[in-house]
Formats: C-alpha cells, structure tokens, sequence
C-alpha cells in the first residue's frame, strides 16, 4: 500500500505515471449461530457476494454449515475479490436435550460449566410461553437443576439459549434448542 510512481514508453516518449495502491476492504465474520450441529455464519463488510468454507479447501455459496462434528470448528469468508480469507473459530458444544432431575445422580442437571472459558457465557432457559425461568447470569455456574426458586418444575419441553463470544476471534455465537425436563409428579 502507499503511492508509487512508474516511468511508461511509447515510440521513444516517456511519462511518469502516478498510481496508489491501496488494500480491499476485507469481510468480517459478524457472528456465527449455531441450531445442533448446524451453524449460520454471518458475514459482513468487503464486497458481496460471499463464499463460505469450513475447510479453507471446498467453497460454497451458502453460509449455512450442517453435520458439524463437536468441538471446535474453523469458517473462512472470501468476498468477490478472491483474496485472503478471514476466519473464525467456535465451539459447537456437546448438548443434552433431557434432563431427569430426581436425585439419582444421572442427568440430573444441565451442566455447561465445561464452556465457562467462553467469554461472556450466558445460558437462558424459557417456558412455552417465553418466559425466562433460568439465567446463569444469577449464579454464573452454568448448571440447572429443573428447579426455579428450589421448586421443581412440570415436566415438559423448555426452550434454551446459550451465548458466548469466541475468546481468540471475537466471534459472537448464539445456540438455540430444546430441552426435556422429565420430573417424577
């Protein structure tokens, strides 16, 4: 980047020509959501149209990534001017969609404490109404006993979301599912 000059002849009459170069604006990957082991990623900035990879390797149109393995999981954005990628890594956690919280000591929480490196972690649980029953905002150890206020609570499915930016990319991830809560009536 910066400005440069080059000398141009033709027929024996030369000019200096004045050029600056100066560097594309890249994409930025905006966030990435996550719905089981499949991610949304959301780009941003750079000159659409975009091309998405998991791989670095196979390109695609779509930004939407299915059968991801858990764990950590690498994407990469390249806009129409097919230069360098960005790319950002998350964590496609190991989730429970059932929880039986009646003391025998199997399954008897949600227990994501195992994310608690994640910056800005927040796990919220939701009625069928979208009432918020559970944040781990109050207790920040990322685990729930099927119990609001020490009072267990029906059994049925319950709605959850868990929150988090990537520590290494800055990448905020959002996870959205289900969860059955099986208590003895």
């Amino acid at each position: 980047m910066g400005d440069y000059w080059v000398i141009l002849e033709f027929n024996g009459c030369k000019t200096k020509q004045f050029v600056k170069v100066h560097a594309f604006p890249l994409p930025k990957i905006k966030k990435i959501n996550v719905s089981n082991n499949t991610a949304t990623v959301i780009a941003e900035g750079g000159t659409a149209p975009y091309k998405y990879s998991n791989d670095g390797f196979f390109w695609q149109d779509s930004n939407v990534f299915t059968n991801l393995p858990r764990g950590k999981n690498i994407f990469y954005v390249k806009d129409i001017n097919d230069c360098a990628p960005v790319q950002a890594q998350i964590t496609v956690p190991n989730l429970v969609n059932a929880i039986t919280p009646n003391g025998d000591g199997r399954n008897d929480t949600l227990d994501y404490s195992a994310l608690a490196y994640l910056k800005d972690l927040k796990i919220s649980i939701f009625n069928r109404y979208g009432h918020m029953i559970y944040s781990s905002d109050i207790d920040k150890t990322y685990k729930w006993d099927g119990k609001i206020g020490g009072m267990p609570i029906s059994t049925g499915t319950y709605w959850y979301e868990i929150k988090w930016t990537e520590p290494e990319t800055q990448v905020s991830v959002m996870y959205a599912d289900w969860i059955l809560v099986k208590n003895r009536e």
